[in-house]
């Protein structure tokens, strides 16, 4: 069977300042639409939260949770109505779920079985955190720990972290800023500080912690920019972002 590859993509790079849907949508969806033969893929998207903010019409992005979750439930409608459009005429399924629900076994194995059937309709499964329920990556991690507790349960063998950042910057914010195509989790913590490399709005640090949680299974993990036609490929390649090893 063709092996599996989870796609996150995070709030930053399909939402503008003023949480305006941009072009990634296709970008993304093209790329992914482009590997369908040779990757069984699920998308995790974020950016519901955003969606949110522009249809209740406030001006300002609250900090409280309960009003983040009702946003959230309002935004991810439109959230799955732009993919729709990105993906189109390919069928897309959205899953809803919660780091809880992957813990279980019962509902572990269902996700898995739905995610598998998704796949044999022809239809990308398009997953984000059930936020009504659970505030987990509202609160820390913009999806980021989601995706990797997703690569885990469904036997993924590539995770590509998509984000803002052309992965880990060493020296950020200087001119001899540059990619590290390849750092593993243990010495990335010397290119993190606290002024530079945030890589999305999860930061550099859930992603770093997304990827401890796949490479403890074997899990590939890359850290890419989401802005070029062909970024998945090309992060797969090792052509951009960074991959994180043990």
């Amino acid at each position: 069977m063709a092996p599996i590859l989870v796609v996150k993509v995070g709030t930053s790079t399909l939402l503008s300042r003023h949480e305006a849907p941009m072009g990634t949508f296709e970008v993304i969806a093209n790329s992914i639409i482009s590997l369908r033969e040779r990757y069984r893929i699920v998308l995790v998207t974020s950016g519901a939260i955003g969606f949110g903010v522009v249809q209740a019409g406030i001006g300002m992005r609250p900090t409280e949770i309960a009003k983040l979750q009702a946003l959230s439930m309002m935004g991810q409608v439109g959230l799955l109505r732009r993919w729709r459009e990105a993906f189109d005429p390919l069928a897309i399924g959205q899953v809803l779920v919660t780091r809880a629900d992957l813990e279980r076994q019962a509902s572990s194995d269902s996700f898995r079985q739905s995610v598998g059937q998704l796949w044999e309709y022809g239809a990308i499964p398009i997953l984000n955190e059930n936020d009504a329920v659970s505030n987990d990556e509202i609160s820390f991690g913009d999806n980021d720990q989601l995706a990797a507790e997703v690569a885990v349960a469904i036997g993924a063998q590539h995770l590509i972290l998509l984000t803002d950042q052309d992965g880990i910057r060493s020296d950020f914010g200087t001119m001899s800023e540059q990619r590290i195509p390849e750092i593993s989790v243990e010495d990335v913590g010397k290119h993190l500080t606290t002024a530079g490399s945030p890589v999305g709005k999860g930061g550099a640090l859930s992603k770093v912690q997304a990827a401890r949680i796949a490479l403890e299974v074997g899990i590939e993990v890359v850290i890419a920019h989401a802005a070029s036609p062909n970024s998945i490929q090309d992060a797969l390649a090792g052509k951009i972002g960074t991959k994180l090893v043990q």
